[in-house]
């Protein structure tokens, strides 16, 4: 049973609740039969998406989101972040099913393909209104629902003193690590990122918000100085990684922040993304090219006849199919950021023996570089490399 190693930190963080009815919880849950996931890989590729984004006559619809993503991106794609899903409203006509039961009901169908990811956010206002017990009850809650990673933002806890937030955050990773130990808790944290490495002791991830802004005055510039200055950052723990992502549910598509963008500069934007340590997320508005719930047929055709759309999601798909395929870009392999041209991001990743080298040109400009070695989406050797406005390659 679990009791026994949470106790402490149980007694450190002082709640109003009884040890027997923490000890009941846990027997609740040590009863469950749990499936572990499997660690993260190079394989680890994350699509966000609004579990409303799919209707079927104007309603949103569980089947044929599912039937979606296995379809068409499920070769592609290993986890799903799916959010606006909590809570999940009971319908009127419904008297006899408990919501949450229907809930796992429907999520089961996901969960055959795909990893899922959910936020486990305290739905709190200030420090008085946190129910420890009842948030961390709520918390395994989503484990048992097929979650294998859980997103936790730190500054949810309202008014909270920082201490008791790690303490939390301490509890909810032993927790998670206790039933699913292969799970991920993925934090995101908004503060001073001079105190980021600092909490990699309580998470597995930790979001690197300052990526999007940073690519984007890369391509707004059309110099990738300050990204690259920004990319030698602290290097996690060994086991630990970034969460990496250029767009999040609390922020626009990162197309939306471009103007007019063609399809090159988008691909290019995701090579950065996928290119560096971490566990890269998608967001599906920027696939798919949608902003609102479609109806899935709707959705289907216009990316198959809308070319800007189909290069897009065809480009995307590709960059991830060849990441899948190198050790290199494990979320834990070695990373060093290269020095070449001020117009172009470049990364050196590494595992074991396993080297590439991603070279991405953020200007309107074509560059020119002076080195060897081969293209590993066409496998043809390289001797000088010449990147069209916004262009990539991967190397080895």
């Amino acid at each position: 049973m679990i009791w026994e190693h949470v106790k402490p930190i149980v007694d450190e963080l002082v709640d109003d609740h009884s040890t027997t009815e923490w000890q009941q919880v846990f027997m609740k849950w040590d009863a469950q039969t749990w499936h572990d996931g499997d660690a993260p890989t190079e394989q680890t590729n994350v699509l966000m998406i609004d579990a409303n984004a799919v209707t079927t006559k104007g309603t949103p619809d569980l089947d044929a989101l599912h039937e979606l993503l296995k379809d068409h991106v499920q070769a592609s794609i290993s986890d799903l972040y799916l959010v606006s899903l909590f809570p999940y409203a009971k319908e009127t006509s419904d008297t006899r099913v408990n919501p949450r039961i229907r809930l796992l009901e429907d999520l089961g169908r996901f969960h055959q393909e795909f990893g899922l990811m959910y936020d486990a956010e305290p739905d709190v206002y200030n420090e008085t209104q946190f129910d420890l017990l009842k948030e961390t009850n709520l918390f395994i809650e989503r484990l048992t629902q097929g979650a294998t990673a859980l997103r936790v933002h730190v500054q949810s806890f309202r008014g909270m003193p920082e201490e008791r937030i790690r303490l939390v955050l301490t509890l909810w990773h032993r927790v998670l690590h206790h039933y699913k130990p292969n799970g991920q808790l993925i934090l995101a944290y908004e503060g001073d990122t001079r105190h980021v490495p600092a909490y990699f002791d309580v998470a597995d991830a930790i979001c690197h918000f300052d990526l999007a802004s940073h690519v984007l005055l890369a391509f707004a510039q059309g110099d990738a100085t300050r990204l690259r200055d920004w990319a030698h950052y602290e290097a996690p723990p060994e086991g630990k990684t970034y969460y990496n992502f250029l767009s999040s549910p609390e922020r626009d598509p990162f197309e939306k922040n471009l103007i007019n963008p063609p399809p090159e500069q988008i691909l290019a934007a995701h090579s950065i993304l996928l290119s560096l340590r971490g566990i890269p997320a998608l967001d599906y508005r920027t696939l798919l090219g949608v902003t609102t719930p479609v109806e899935r047929d709707a959705l289907i055709q216009d990316v198959k006849t809308d070319p800007h759309r189909l290069n897009v999601f065809s480009g995307i798909l590709s960059q991830l199919n060849v990441k899948r395929t190198h050790a290199a870009l494990s979320p834990y392999a070695r990373e060093r950021i290269v020095s070449v041209d001020d117009r172009v991001f470049a990364v050196e990743r590494t595992d074991g023996e396993a080297t590439l080298t991603l070279y991405t040109n953020v200007s309107n400009e074509t560059v020119t570089l002076p080195v060897q070695g081969t293209n590993v989406f066409t496998e043809e050797p390289v001797e000088t490399v010449e990147l069209a406005p916004y262009g990539f390659i991967w190397m080895h």
